[in-house]
């Protein structure tokens, strides 16, 4: 049996991944709550918010990418939790408002027009298959990678 040094250490996911994790919750809940502030609509200013915070995400990554590809499939965890943080913050909020909407004297033809019309259905259904699809072809980018990115 020989026993080869590692050539860096191993990095701690935990200590990595969950501030990084509790920082979007944070920041995508102050997002859903000026929405909801402001009227309830995904206008611009939703928007250059999002923004702000995919921005925060590349600096994070940035900063931390030399560390996290020490964690196995660290990348890809990394882009799953930004995945599931934004999109489902927007998710719950789309639902509560239709849900709020349903609980009013309205038809389920004014509901549904309300969920798919409006300014709902970019960031619940597109934003989702877009990126969803991107993190897939990550996922399997990994997957063939035995978890390490290069």
């Amino acid at each position: 049996m020989s026993t080869t040094p590692q050539t860096t250490s191993p990095a701690n996911a935990r200590t990595l991944l969950l501030p990084y994790t509790l920082g979007l919750i944070i920041a995508m809940a102050i997002v859903q709550i000026v929405i909801a502030a402001t009227g309830g609509e995904v206008t611009i200013l939703s928007g250059i918010l999002t923004a702000v915070v995919a921005f925060g995400i590349v600096v994070w990554l940035w900063r931390n990418l030399r560390v996290l590809k020490r964690v196995r499939f660290g990348v890809a965890i990394a882009h799953v939790i930004a995945f599931v943080t934004v999109t489902t913050s927007y998710n719950l909020h789309a639902i509560v408002r239709l849900m709020a909407a349903g609980a009013v004297d309205r038809t389920a033809s004014d509901i549904a027009r309300a969920a798919l019309g409006g300014s709902w259905f970019g960031v619940t259904v597109v934003m989702s298959a877009l990126w969803g699809l991107g993190l897939l072809i990550h996922l399997i980018g990994s997957v063939l990678g035995r978890g390490w990115e290069d």
